[in-house]
């Protein structure tokens, strides 16, 4: 029927959960620690199809109001002007970022140099994304004059104030994302390591922030630290005239992260130990719990519950590891036992994507070596890749040192790692630090010449990981 087509189909959303279920017995019950159980948590997230008009999710109501705040926290230190031509294409990239952003979306372009400056509008607050105000915007941006050190928390701080009066994307509000361009460091004169670390965890969860270095005087952990915390990527971009296209993307992908209120929530059993809960697909993220019920453990009906927020998605797919603890009990081997059941929750009954079904986290004791020493080609293959980003920065710091020898036969193990999880990326990085002579079994030379960047950059590249499945 005519109301039928016309009506938007579901973005559907999937849930799965691989693991090998078996367990070895253990010899001596009681006298050791619980064995451990991984799983890998996998969400997808896919458009209907692309011939609907909401299919590339960049077509709103505009009676629903805004779905996206951007703000653009463009580097205005000093350095930026050494040479001019960084200044050049930082603007030129976020004008580009501008022409990205849908009409009716809110924004504001901030100058960052040791505080956060207004550059448009001039009087903090959010602008409304239309032809008019982007070239009035564009306007500004080039009258802007840079000066000054660097404290990014300080323009972090400049994002949250512009945020705080939205409400969030799962009460109605619109998705909130900043972008942060930079070229160096913070200056301990303007902002300490304590005060940046501060100020971002003060962000946590107000709003995402993908994060740019341009140059090569930034520091990778400060990077790492914003993206990680806020929930963005980080990017090194070497080549200037690919910067605009860098911050259109971003600013793009930000918007198309138009699903929200999705919700993991682990249901543990009685005597189950949550160990470690962690993103590892698309970037590497430790995970906090947003809320933990502990009703159940206290009246021995269950163990803890951890729920978690996934913030705004787009069309993706997100994978997150998940360790517990288990207890033995002898009268328990050959019997399959639930350890967890994993829901993912959503906003169905505002309109929002359909729940899948949960997904049980299971486990069966065996003495059957056939069975317990499976491997799960999942969980393998992140367990390689939080290899391969442990091993390179075990790199990274020998060649700080002058450490040549070890640095190479460690390089030479994350080149066969990268091999392994098919991370091209990687290893286009390592090939700037090392001549492969025998992919198969790791063997790799130091080139003569390193670059800072080449090493930082390819820290930065180790922080993001592959899906299963793309080795050749």
């Amino acid at each position: 029927m005519a109301g039928q087509e016309d009506q938007e189909p579901a973005v559907p959303v999937g849930l799965e959960v691989s693991q090998v279920v078996e367990l070895p017995r253990p010899r001596t019950p009681g006298g050791e620690e619980a064995a451990r159980m991984y799983a890998v948590l996998t969400v997808t997230v896919r458009r209907p199809g692309a011939a609907h008009p909401r299919a590339a999710a960049t077509v709103r109501d505009p009676a629903a109001g805004p779905r996206l705040a951007e703000v653009l926290l463009i580097d205005h230190s000093s350095s930026m002007v050494m040479p001019p031509s960084r200044l050049a294409a930082a603007r030129a990239a976020a004008v580009s970022a501008l022409a990205r952003l849908p009409d009716g979306s809110l924004f504001a372009l901030v100058a960052g140099g040791d505080r956060a400056a207004m550059i448009y509008p001039r009087r903090p607050g959010l602008a409304v994304a239309h032809a008019e105000s982007r070239a009035a915007a564009e306007a500004a941006l080039y009258d802007c004059t840079p000066g000054g050190g660097t404290a990014m928390g300080t323009w972090l701080e400049r994002a949250r104030q512009l945020f705080r009066e939205l409400p969030a994307p799962d009460a109605g509000g619109c998705v909130r994302h900043a972008l942060l361009l930079t070229d160096g460091k913070n200056e301990p004169g303007y902002e300490t390591r304590a005060e940046l670390h501060e100020r971002v965890e003060r962000c946590a969860r107000v709003f995402a922030c993908d994060v740019v270095g341009i140059g090569d005087a930034w520091e990778t952990d400060e990077l790492l630290l914003i993206a990680r915390t806020l929930g963005g990527r980080t990017r090194a971009v070497a080549d200037l005239t690919r910067l605009p296209d860098e911050l259109a993307s971003l600013t793009g992908r930000a918007a198309d992260r138009d699903v929200t209120g999705l919700r993991l929530r682990l249901y543990h059993r009685a005597g189950v130990r949550p160990h470690s809960f962690e993103q590892v697909h698309p970037t590497r993220v430790a995970l906090v719990p947003d809320h933990v019920d502990l009703s159940g453990v206290g009246t021995g009906a269950g163990g803890p519950v951890h729920e978690y927020d996934l913030g705004p998605c787009g069309e993706e797919t997100r994978a997150y590891l998940l360790c517990v603890g288990v207890p033995y009990d002898p009268a328990q081997l050959g019997k399959e036992l639930l350890l967890t059941e994993v829901e993912l929750d959503t906003d169905s009954a505002a309109g929002g994507p359909r729940p899948p079904q949960p997904q049980p986290v299971l486990m069966r004791w065996t003495d059957d070596a056939d069975l317990y020493s499976r491997l799960d080609p999942q969980v393998a293959h992140y367990r390689h890749e939080e290899e391969l980003h442990r091993t390179f920065e075990e790199a990274c710091a020998e060649l700080k040192h002058g450490r040549r020898a070890a640095a190479e036969t460690l390089l030479g193990t994350a080149w066969r790692l990268a091999v392994e999880t098919g991370d091209t990326a990687m290893q286009e990085h390592l090939r700037r630090l090392v001549h492969v002579r025998d992919s198969a079994r790791g063997a790799v030379e130091l080139r003569d010449r390193i670059t800072k960047f080449d090493v930082e950059a390819a820290r930065i590249q180790s922080s993001t990981t592959v899906l299963p499945g793309t080795a050749r």
